[in-house]
């Protein structure tokens, strides 16, 4: 009976370890893939920034920061809870407090009773305005100033957004091992924003060194443990901290980050504000035609009338600013550029009268595409 139960044990050890040889060889090969494909990646964002084009209009001082390929656009549907984590791991530290740990599995835990479904997949551009999900089957677009949260998991392999404008928690999740995360895309995007491109370049190629100084950790001993992994990277973070090195072009005292602000780029003041909304204002179009005897598909110089509009309760924002061609509603200034309008008019009586270019579509066209382009001048300037 012991040679039984001693051969019964003895079995149960050896499909244990082979277990453990078999997922944890698999768990740190696709670490070990995705770390030399995210610092090969890092190394290009942080030689290349700023790429020449964007992949659409930008906004008034919108920069745009990259595209990540094949992302899945993900939200939470009625379903079971998943809670699953891999080991074997490496982790990135872009900046300080801000760490990712690039599993070969997947860390999912909505709220109960929801999982995260795949909606679509596609592309993701990432700008210092918002996230733009461009899939197969539908656009998604979380912008940051309707921004509430983000959540990631680990590696930043998803992504979760939550905007005042979307009941629903949505984001992005990847399996690409050729690219970065997009939770590490977003802290990328954080930094050009608040810091400038500089910044986020220097934190992207410090990046590479933290891939490849953990990648030759774990090729060390094939048994080394996540804790140990850890315990070596916090001293390697000790030793090569972020933004160690100061630039020799530096003044005196000043500070790497002072001198990349002195030479952020001038922002130009806006030109024009292209109005949004006319497709609610079907009525006051039609009394622009009959007013300036047109049947459509003709162009006007108007003048218009910006109004604040605090009471607005489609506005996330609470400061909607109205147009108004001739006492009659035309739409309203866009809510991402709104606040600061808003705030400009607010000491001079909440109004001011600009000229504008009208387009009137045909009565009976369907849809009706009117438009109202504002041009501004020096009675209002928005940087």
């Amino acid at each position: 009976m012991e040679t039984f139960w001693a051969i019964a044990i003895g079995g149960i050890i050896v499909v244990s370890v082979g277990y453990y040889l078999v997922t944890t060889g698999s768990t740190r090969a696709l670490a070990a893939k995705r770390s030399e494909h995210w610092a090969r990646h890092l190394h290009e964002i942080g030689t290349k920034m700023p790429y020449p084009e964007a992949p659409f209009p930008l906004r008034h001082g919108e920069k745009y920061v990259m595209s990540l390929k094949d992302q899945m656009l993900v939200e939470p549907r009625r379903g079971t809870r998943v809670s699953t984590r891999s080991t074997d791991a490496f982790t990135v530290a872009l900046a300080k407090g801000f760490y990712y740990t690039a599993a070969a599995g997947k860390s999912v835990s909505p709220d109960p009773g929801d999982e995260l479904k795949e909606i679509d997949t596609g592309v993701a551009h990432f700008t210092t305005h918002r996230v733009v999900f461009v899939g197969a089957k539908q656009t998604r677009e979380w912008d940051f100033a309707k921004l509430l949260g983000t959540t990631e998991e680990p590696g930043g392999l998803q992504l979760m957004i939550s905007v005042s404008n979307r009941q629903k928690t949505s984001g992005l999740a990847s399996h690409s091992v050729t690219q970065i995360s997009p939770g590490m895309a977003y802290q990328i995007t954080e930094q050009v924003r608040d810091l400038g491109f500089d910044d986020a370049k220097a934190a992207a190629l410090h990046a590479v060194g933290q891939v490849r100084a953990q990648h030759e950790i774990v090729q060390e001993s094939f048994f080394i443990k996540e804790e140990e992994i850890e315990r070596r990277m916090e001293a390697w973070h000790k030793a090569n901290p972020v933004g160690e090195d100061e630039p020799a072009t530096n003044a005196p005292g000043e500070s790497k980050h002072q001198a990349n602000s002195a030479q952020l780029e001038e922002i130009e003041p806006l030109a024009e504000i292209d109005v949004v909304g006319e497709m609610f204002y079907k009525r006051s179009f039609e009394a622009l035609r009959k007013e300036l005897k047109t049947e459509g598909n003709s162009e006007h110089t108007v003048e218009v009338e910006l109004r604040n509009d605090p009471d607005n309760e489609y506005s996330d924002s609470g400061k909607a600013v109205a147009v108004y061609i001739r006492n009659n509603q035309v739409g309203h200034v866009p809510e991402w550029l709104a606040p600061k309008v808003f705030d400009e008019l607010e000491p001079e009586g909440g109004n001011v009268t600009l000229g504008a270019r009208l387009f009137l579509d045909y009565f009976d066209a369907k849809p009706q595409k009117n438009s109202v382009k504002v041009f501004l001048d020096s009675r209002l300037v928005i940087k």
